[in-house]
This record gives structure tokens, C-alpha cells and sequence, in this order.
């Protein structure tokens, strides 16, 4: 994989273990497309990487601010091209994350079984590597409605690495469209989709939300809350009568004010899932 960018700013981040997750989704915020958890139960050390831009300062301000907040810490640094690709890497591993589905980056081995699910991802510059709690609850959601899944159409609302567009794919959809503003995301996920074989199932665009034809059964928004209440609307309008609608990227201070949003547009919570600060709710369009 090659990129545009040359440089990157190396944050090495220490602090209290309960905070990790919410410090790992500002960095991903900030522009790592993964991050590499270490240490132990009480203690972590979370490393990540950013494209070295005229943001750059902006940036360091926002982090110094955000992990005092916390009770964390960071040092930082630039690296090279070849630098970054290589530590980046070493922090990507397969994960298994249901009884079926495992995720596998293009550098590593997973081994072939039968019924198993193995997807193939180069994340490149976009997130979603299935190592953060939120793509985990959303794939294991997807492994649950697999019956619902199969034969129908999916959106993908944020594609990134396109993981979910993907797995939907493999799960039997019928049809699956991914969306994202990010033209680094566009480009990453549609390098996935032909590693995976499903581009005749996929299709993956620049095309906002409010343009997308209302004709899907299942939805996926793997984004912050702030921006599923921003597109509430929209979204729910896109949802067939007794679709779904998975939803994640939710911290649990949050996950009330979701709901009750999308409760007022039609949907009822179908299931909940948690893990460490992270919700994903599976919501069904009562209709």
C-alpha cells in the first residue's frame, strides 16, 4: 500500500485502563486508521499514527487537552513513510469476533474451516480493521441477523475500510451499498470489496444520505452519536417497514438520547450490545 502522505506524527498515549476506549476513539477521530493497545489490566499505553498536515498543531492542543481530561498522558514524534507502515502493522491482527466471522488483514493467515467467514481487509487510511469495540458489536450484530441479512438490501452509512458493506455481502445480501465523504475511505474500500470477491454485490459512493433510494432492509451507522441524531431523519426514511437499523460508535452516557431518538421515527429497540464504554443498538422499525 502506498499513500499520498509522506510523514507521519507517532502518539504513544499512557493512562488508566478504564479510559482506554474513549482515548482510542478521539485518536481515531484525530486520523489513525488503527491503534495498538499494550499493557495491563490498570494500566495502558495506546499507539497510533496521524498524517503530518498544517492541522498538525490544532491537533496536538485538542490531544494535550482530551487525555489530561482523562488522566492521560502522551509523547509524540515524526516518522517516515516506511517507519509508519511498518509499526502500523504490527498492531493489526486477525480478531474472531463471532462463532463464524473472523477478520483477517492482507499480511496475515487465518486458516481456511468449514462455515467459517473469513474477510480480508487492507484498511490503508480508513477505519475499520474490526479491532475496536464498536466494529466488533456491529459485525457479531450482523452474524445474529444473518437471517435477515440474506436476500435483502443493506446500507452502509460511513463505509470506511468497507468491513460491514463487505460482511453483509458474505452473509448472502442480496444488495449493499456503502456511502462515505472520505475519498481515501471510497478508494480503501473499494480495493476490499475486489479482495473479497463481492463487487458485483457492492457498490460503494460519494452519495449523501438524503439521496440514497429509500429501499433498504437492514442499515449500518458505525459513527459517533452526534451524527446519528444529526442524521435521524434521513436514516430512518431509507429503513423498509420491520427492517433494521445497527447502530454503533456510542459511548453510554449517549446511548439513551439515541434511542429516544430514533424511537421517534418508528423504531424499537431489538437488542443491546456492550462492551467497556461502547454500546451498539439494534433497532427494528415497528411498521
Amino acid at each position: 500500500m502506498r499513500c499520498m502522505i509522506k510523514k507521519w506524527f507517532e502518539i504513544k498515549a499512557t493512562g488508566p485502563a478504564d479510559k482506554a476506549e474513549p482515548v482510542t476513539a478521539f485518536l481515531i477521530e484525530l486520523g489513525s486508521a488503527g491503534v495498538l493497545e499494550e499493557g495491563h489490566d490498570n494500566k495502558k499505553r495506546l499507539t497510533a499514527y496521524i498524517p503530518l498536515d498544517s492541522s498538525l498543531d490544532e491537533k496536538k492542543k485538542a490531544l494535550k487537552n482530551r487525555l489530561e481530561a482523562y488522566g492521560w498522558t502522551y509523547s509524540g514524534c515524526i516518522f517516515g513513510d516506511a517507519d509508519w507502515l511498518n509499526k502500523w502493522k504490527e498492531g493489526i491482527k486477525s480478531i474472531r469476533v463471532s462463532r463464524r466471522i473472523i477478520i483477517k488483514p492482507t499480511w496475515r493467515k487465518a486458516a481456511k474451516r468449514r462455515g467459517r467467514i473469513i474477510i480480508e481487509i487492507d484498511p490503508g487510511m480508513a477505519f475499520g480493521t474490526g479491532s475496536h469495540a464498536s466494529t466488533r458489536m456491529c459485525l457479531r450484530a450482523a452474524d445474529s441477523l444473518s437471517h435477515a441479512i440474506r436476500g435483502h438490501s443493506v446500507l452502509d452509512v460511513g463505509t470506511g475500510s468497507g468491513i460491514l458493506a463487505i460482511t453483509a455481502a458474505r452473509l448472502g445480501a442480496d444488495r449493499v451499498a456503502g456511502i462515505d465523504t472520505d475519498p481515501e475511505a471510497l478508494k480503501v474500500a473499494r480495493k476490499n470489496i475486489r479482495l473479497n470477491n463481492v463487487n458485483k454485490k457492492v457498490s460503494i459512493s460519494r452519495r449523501p444520505l438524503e439521496r440514497m433510494r429509500p429501499a433498504f432492509f437492514i442499515a449500518f451507522a458505525n459513527i459517533i452519536a452526534e451524527e446519528l441524531i444529526r442524521i435521524a431523519v434521513p436514516l430512518s426514511a431509507r429503513i423498509m417497514d420491520k427492517g433494521f437499523l445497527i447502530l454503533s460508535g456510542i459511548l453510554g452516557d449517549r446511548a439513551k438520547e439515541v434511542e429516544d431518538v430514533y424511537k421517534g421515527h418508528g423504531f424499537n429497540v431489538f437488542r443491546i450490545y456492550t462492551e467497556g464504554e461502547w454500546v451498539c443498538m439494534v433497532l427494528k422499525k415497528a411498521k
